[in-house]
């Protein structure tokens, strides 16, 4: 008598959980379906801002920048190159490359070969 009231209360239970369940997962916002989603940066990062000269370099005396050559540009700094995006994974890392054509037989097939060699073929 106690496990039917049991199991009677344990079916309605789960059925108006389920029913919450189904209206709360239609209002509720849902993701990608991942469970963990990272945000993206829309912005692309910006370079480093370039270092002002120092106010002192301006308080030398003028006779000293004139006997000194001007020191030439610094050249600007190139940007590494980009490797090329890898959009291939399958084909490079799940389909198997051989390095030979045909196998060679291992020691476990040394009596078949025996075997093989000693049957009598028509011809």
């Amino acid at each position: 008598m106690f496990g039917f009231i049991k199991k009677l209360f344990g079916g309605i239970f789960g059925l108006i959980g389920g029913i919450l369940g189904f209206i709360t997962g239609l209002f509720g916002k849902k993701g990608n379906g991942y469970y963990l989603e990272l945000k993206e940066e829309t912005t692309p990062p910006q370079p480093a801002a370039k270092p002002t000269p120092a106010p002192a370099a301006a308080a030398k005396p003028a006779a000293a920048k004139k006997a000194s050559t001007p020191a030439p540009a610094p050249a600007p700094a190139k940007p590494a190159p980009k490797l090329p995006a890898e959009t291939a994974f399958a084909s490079k890392y799940l389909i198997p490359t051989s390095s030979n054509g045909r196998r060679r037989p291992g020691a476990n097939m040394s009596v078949f070969l025996d075997m093989a060699s000693q049957v009598k073929t028509q011809g």
